[in-house]
């Protein structure tokens, strides 16, 4: 098992389980709208894109190659800055969840017909991406706080560790990623909600929220190594 601070760790991990909570009140955006299609993924939209050339849907080529275009990106930016700049990558990401927030709220109910509905998960494509790359985990372990998936695969992994195979060592392994998948599931549940009262507006609930994050990673970076 990795070697680490605990004291920080135990803050980095909580400033994590809020960025899932984050991840999963802004990833349903597009589930919500007519694209009917979870925002955080990309693989959809990459697959699209190119049913797009084959079928030689020029609209299709040009709306899914923007989304394409936004998630690598944000990417590159996010690996950019991460090396050039010395502020810690979290506080960039929270500001442009909290755009994309804000774009969120912004976007109309219906597009024009000319416009595709993959243009509901731009702010996505680009915000998750980035968050992606900002909060990798804690304790040593790598997870990601935008999407469930394979963290799914490492708690029951984990637990199966624990108590099909007597390692007890795993147990911090798999508390971590069940605890990251909850506050994923409860920024979900909490933006389902929301959205039934405000509509898109439900959105902007996202600072608080976001809020925790900054004053979390705060902390951290105020722990001695």
């Amino acid at each position: 098992m990795p070697q680490v601070n605990l004291k920080k760790d135990d803050v980095r991990a909580r400033a994590h389980y809020f960025a899932a909570f984050v991840g999963g009140f802004l990833g349903i955006f597009p589930l919500l709208s007519s694209a009917g299609v979870f925002g955080s993924a990309q693989t959809v939209n990459l697959i699209e894109w190119i049913f797009s050339f084959l079928r030689l849907d020029s609209k299709g080529v040009f709306f899914y190659g923007i989304g394409v275009f936004l998630y690598a990106f944000a990417v590159f930016l996010a690996t950019i800055v991460n090396r050039r700049c010395k502020i810690d990558l979290r506080y960039f990401s929270i500001f442009i969840d909290g755009m994309a927030a804000f774009v969120m709220w912004k976007m109309p109910e219906v597009l024009p017909e000319n416009v595709s509905g993959v243009v509901y998960l731009y702010p996505n494509f680009f915000a998750m991406a980035f968050q992606w790359c900002a909060f990798g985990g804690a304790y040593g372990f790598v997870s990601s706080t935008i999407f469930s998936t394979n963290n799914l695969r490492q708690a029951v992994s984990s637990f199966t560790e624990v108590f099909c195979n007597g390692k007890r060592e795993f147990m911090l392994k798999a508390k971590f990623f069940s605890i990251t998948i909850l506050f994923f599931h409860i920024g979900v549940a909490f933006s389902f909600v929301l959205n039934r009262f405000f509509g898109n507006g439900a959105f902007l609930f996202v600072f608080l929220p976001l809020t925790a994050v900054f004053f979390t990673v705060r902390k951290e970076n105020g722990i001695e190594n």
